[in-house]
């Protein structure tokens, strides 16, 4: 046997031949009882089994050995068995004392409870008691510190392109007085520095690739000459002329929203603008077009299919043909749509020229090019006999496959840039405009679903329009069945009575039992809505004076809405245009905005990637949001009010199973699209390095990410047994069901009748036996 020399040492050093043993430290009073207890049961049940050990050990040691032996080892067994008795006695008497003390504990509970109810009821504050603070076990915050390296530069200067044009208006434009009088009407004054610079170049006819940034006035650039050249020819245009312009967009929000902004500031009634986007009824469509439109918006699927199979779509005496955000066109896979389109539109403009008459008379070539020759200086669209067509292009992003588009649609083209000293330097450099603040917030995964909510509670105290971008049309759904329901609504009694269990303990909350906290309407716009939802929610958005919009990237191009003043990006984007086009979605024409992107600890260089094209993002802490959180829970701990947040969204999804369904659709929606970003963005948003299991919490889910995955594919459906009527069927609870018996096919006759015959059944004949066999 070894023996080791235990010294009590008070002094800070221990001397070196000897083992120190620190004297234990003092419990706090308020230890967790169920681990007391379950020391003390695994105690018993350890010495209990050592006690019949040793009585096994006994009775072999008095079978083997002799009388002597017998006798010593009698007496020293009845010794150490008299031991362990006293032992198993001391246990015993400790488990009393932890019974007694847990029954006194729970009386105590009862009493606070009944306390708290009485001063709620009579408007008194709630009494604190030890019994009541008890320490709270739950993972959402116990998570490992991770450092954040990157940091905001603020002395990065971006570039910068000016909006407004110091000098020039409308009227000092060559445009008809009743047009500028209607733009002023609705506030269009100063010429932008894009409409200073591209409207001339337009109005003389000639062929114009456009770039500038989002929000500058891009559209009114070439509706306003489009509106002049249409109601200069003389005699006035009747419907039978058919369409005379064709302008194609990428989405149908825009389509109606470009249609919207012709109707407004065209004040000649002859002139009439239509539009064609998928969604919509063909048949009346094809009415609309039958009638008679002059100019026409359009979506480039739809218009294709016009195009090919409406006899009644004539396309002949187009002269203008305008293509808006076409880097979205080409992101969208339309370009072939459009090659195929402008081949259309030559070969009716073919089609239409030839004349018999005229190649024999040999004057119909010289007419055309005297007119032409004297009409240079004006928009084709002017004059009706002219047979050349004027493209104008526009985007706000310069690419290759933008150059290779201007190339094929267009001939001796001018390049008009809103920005011109930094093309030559750097053609990848984005441009925001100067009046966003552009901020990133960093967070862990399992804090994101309670950041975004203590940020649009933020938002919706300031009476903002937001705009917040998801990944796919599934989270889209998800959030906005959340938010709605259990975000904006909640219980009346909460804070310290539901640390209690006074509220939470129910299952079903009853509408009276709640409040509205959040006084601010959501909305949700993605491309698997229908249209006539689709054209409502972007309406009812638009004329709203607050709100939240949940969508997709489906808004994130060319949608106007002026009051909007901060956009969140809840996922990263697909690529640099994309984050350049959603944040163009706020400071629009020179009014202020602010822009927030969510980034986990493994996704922070996308804010050095951005510093390489010239655009320079701020730090913001989430803690400053969480405050929120504490003001709409009633609880005074930020990081209580965030666990009752996502204790209240993980309950609602146990109680709820159509919620439920569609957390899991979302979830799996989302892995699959964080797992198709290009080869650019990678190395940034990278799905090898995410953790699944906290976003699987993010979506206040509880299962593991596995078993979410089973649920999405159906081959973990739990299925209810049929229920069989007894006072019908005499059965056992325990008998399996058997399955119903497999029909026979029948084979059909019809095929192998003849139409002459009778319809019997044909005589089987016998079969002759053959008598040489039967011998």
């Amino acid at each position: 046997m070894t023996s080791f020399n235990f010294v009590w040492n008070n002094d800070s050093k221990a001397p070196k031949s000897a083992i120190v043993a620190k004297k234990r430290k003092k419990q706090n009073e308020n230890v967790d009882i169920s681990k007391k207890l379950s020391k003390t049961t695994e105690i018993l049940e350890t010495s209990i089994v050592g006690v019949k050990n040793e009585k096994k050990q006994r009775e072999l040691i008095v079978s083997n050995s002799d009388d002597k032996a017998e006798t010593s080892n009698k007496e020293f067994n009845k010794k150490k068995f008299n031991k362990s008795e006293v032992r198993v006695d001391k246990i015993a008497e400790s488990t009393k004392e932890t019974d007694t003390a847990r029954t006194f504990i729970k009386r105590k509970w009862k009493k606070d409870k009944l306390a708290a109810k009485k001063a709620a009821k009579e408007g008194n504050p709630i009494p604190s008691s030890e019994s009541t603070k008890t320490p709270q076990q739950y993972s959402l915050f116990n998570v490992g510190r991770k450092d954040i390296y990157v940091k905001g530069n603020s002395k990065g200067k971006s570039v910068v392109e000016k909006v407004f044009s110091t000098s020039k208006s409308f009227s000092d434009l060559e445009i008809h007085k009743y047009i500028v009088s209607n733009l002023e009407k609705h506030n269009f004054t100063t010429l932008t520095n894009v409409q200073e610079k591209a409207i001339p170049v337009i109005l003389k006819g000639r062929n114009v690739l456009i770039r500038s940034q989002t929000g500058s006035g891009k559209t009114l650039a070439y509706a306003v000459p489009i509106l002049n050249s249409v109601q200069s020819i003389t005699p006035r245009l009747q419907r039978t002329d058919g369409v005379q312009a064709i302008i194609i967009v990428p989405t149908r929000e825009l389509a109606l929203q470009t249609q919207e902004l012709l109707k407004k500031i065209n004040t000649f009634q002859w002139i009439v603008v239509g539009n064609l986007c998928g969604g919509e009824n063909r048949n009346t469509e094809k009415n609309r077009l039958r009638k008679g439109v002059h100019i026409l918006v359009a979506t480039p699927g739809r218009l294709l299919d016009h195009m090919l199979h409406t006899n009644a779509f004539k396309t002949q005496n187009v002269r203008c043909l305008v293509l808006d955000e076409a880097d979205r066109l080409l992101d969208m896979g339309f370009k072939k749509d459009i090659v195929s389109i402008v081949e259309e539109l030559d070969r009716a403009k073919k089609n239409a020229e030839y004349d018999p008459l005229g190649l024999l008379k040999k004057t119909l070539d010289e007419d055309n090019k005297v007119e032409e020759d004297i009409n240079s200086e004006k928009m084709p669209l002017a004059n009706v006999s002219c047979k050349s067509r004027q493209t104008v292009l526009l985007s706000a992003t310069l690419t290759k496959g933008i150059a290779e588009l201007a190339d094929f649609t267009m001939k001796d083209h001018v390049y008009v840039d809103a920005l011109e000293e930094f093309t030559t330097q750097n053609p990848e450099m984005m441009v925001i405009p100067e009046t966003v603040k552009q901020m990133f917030i960093v967070t862990h995964v399992k804090h994101r679903l309670f950041t975004l909510s203590a940020l649009l509670l933020h938002q919706s105290k300031i009476n903002s329009k937001v705009f917040v971008f998801m990944g796919t049309s599934n989270m889209v759904d998800y959030h906005y069945e959340l938010f709605t329901r259990f975000l904006v609504k909640m219980p009346r009694i909460r804070g310290e009575l539901n640390r209690q269990q006074l509220v939470l303990d129910r299952e079903e909350f009853d509408s009276d039992d709640e409040e509205v906290v959040v006084d601010v309407e959501f909305f949700k716009l993605h491309g698997n809505m229908d249209q006539s939802a689709r054209k409502d929610v972007f309406g009812r958005f638009r004329a709203a004076e607050k709100g939240i919009l949940l969508c997709t990237d489906v808004v994130a191009r060319g949608i106007d809405v002026p009051a909007a003043d901060c956009i969140v990006q809840y996922n990263g984007p697909q690529s640099i245009e994309d984050y350049l086009h959603r944040v163009g979605r706020t400071g629009r024409a020179g009014k202020s905005g602010t822009s927030f992107i969510f980034l986990t600890h493994e996704e922070q260089d996308f804010v050095t990637h951005m510093e390489k094209h010239r655009v320079y993002l701020q730090k913001q802490e989430a803690d400053t949001f969480l405050s929120n959180l504490s003001d709409v829970m009633d609880e005074k701990d930020r990081e209580q009010a965030a666990t009752a947040l996502q204790r209240r969204y993980e309950k609602a999804l146990e109680n709820d199973k159509q919620l439920h369904k569609s957390a899991c659709n979302a979830y799996s929606s989302w892995s699959r699209f964080y797992n198709t970003y290009s080869n650019k963005m990678r190395p940034i948003f990278d799905f090898k390095k995410a953790n699944l299991g906290h976003y699987v919490t993010s979506f206040a889910l509880k299962e593991t990410p596995t078993a979410v995955a089973r649920l999405v594919k159906g081959q973990f459906v739990k299925k209810e047994p049929r229920r069989l009527n007894k006072k019908l069927a005499n059965h056992e609870n325990d008998i399996p069901l058997q399955k119903p018996p497999k029909k026979k096919k029948i084979k059909s006759v019809s095929l192998s009748t003849s139409e002459f015959s009778s319809g019997l059944e044909p005589v089987k004949k016998k079969k002759k036996k053959n008598l040489d066999n039967d011998d």
